[in-house]
C-alpha cells in the first residue's frame, strides 16, 4: 500500500490563488536561528517590524487565537504569524495573536514582505546533505538545523529557494517537513519520496517540535500540499 494518502483539494477562487502566489515568493520566514519551541499562553506584545516572522506549524500545535493563513491543499499544516522576542539574534519565537496582528496595522502580504530578507539569510546558512542512489544520482537532500534551538521550517519559503535547488531537482520539487529542525527535498519527476515515509514519520513522532506528515510541492505557482505520509 502506498504511504501517500491522496487528498481531495478544495477549489481555490481565482482571487485566493493569485493572492497566495504573491505571498509565496515574498517568503514567510525565519531568518536568524530561532526557538525550537514556540512559546504560548502569554499575551502578544506589539513587536517591531524587525522581529516579524512567519512559521509553518501543525494545525494543533499553536493556540487557537494565533494569526494563521491556510496552505493550499493542506489539512494539518498552516502558516502562523510569529515574532522573535529578541531580534538581535535571539532564539525565542512566540506566536502572534490575532489581536496583536490587527494592532500592527498591516496586511498579511506586508507582514511577509518584512520577513523575506530574514528567510533568505536562514536559507543561505543551511548546507544540504545529499543522498545518492547506487548510480550516484541525487534522490534526496536533507536540511538540518545547526543546533536544537534553530527553526528552519520556513527557510524553504525564502524567495530564492527554488533558484537554489532547481539545478538539483528541476523546477518542481517535493518537500517533507516533519519537524522544525528537518526538511527533506525530492525531485518531482522519478521521485523516490515514498521510500522515505518511515524515516519522515519517525522524525515526526519522536520530535518535541513536530510540524507535519504532509508532502508539499514547490513550483513556480507556489507551495501546496499534495498528500500525506500514512501512519502504518
Amino acid at each position: 500500500m502506498s504511504v501517500l494518502k491522496k487528498m481531495k483539494f478544495r477549489r481555490q477562487s481565482a482571487r485566493s490563488k493569485t493572492g497566495f502566489r504573491k505571498l509565496a515568493f515574498l517568503a514567510f520566514a525565519v531568518g536568524f536561528p530561532l526557538g525550537a519551541a514556540l512559546a504560548a499562553g502569554e499575551p502578544s506584545p506589539i513587536p517591531p517590524p524587525a522581529a516579524w516572522r512567519v512559521v509553518m506549524a501543525g494545525s494543533l500545535r499553536h493556540p487557537q487565537e494565533t494569526q494563521i493563513q491556510p496552505i493550499p491543499g493542506a489539512k494539518e499544516t498552516q502558516f502562523a504569524a510569529a515574532w522573535a522576542a529578541n531580534a538581535e539574534g535571539g532564539r525565542t519565537v512566540r506566536f502572534l495573536s490575532k489581536e496583536a496582528f490587527v494592532a500592527l496595522g498591516v496586511e498579511w502580504t506586508a507582514f511577509c514582505t518584512q520577513a523575506a530578507a530574514a528567510a533568505s539569510a536562514e536559507l543561505a546558512s543551511l548546507q544540504p546533505e545529499l543522498i545518492r542512489d547506487r548510480n550516484q544520482v541525487i534522490e534526496c537532500a536533507i536540511l538540518r538545523s545547526k543546533c536544537p534551538a534553530d527553526n528552519i521550517t520556513v527557510a524553504v519559503l525564502a524567495p530564492d529557494f527554488l533558484k537554489r535547488f532547481t539545478p538539483l531537482f528541476g523546477r518542481k520539487m517535493l518537500l517533507a517537513i516533519p519537524d522544525q529542525h528537518t526538511v527533506y527535498l525530492f525531485p518531482k519527476l522519478a521521485s523516490r519520496y515514498q521510500d522515505y515515509g518511515d524515516r519522515v514519520l519517525a522524525v515526526y513522532r519522536q520530535s518535541e517540535c513536530p510540524v507535519s506528515r504532509e508532502v508539499f510541492e514547490w513550483s513556480a505557482t507556489g507551495l501546496r500540499a499534495i498528500g500525506a505520509y500514512a501512519e502504518p
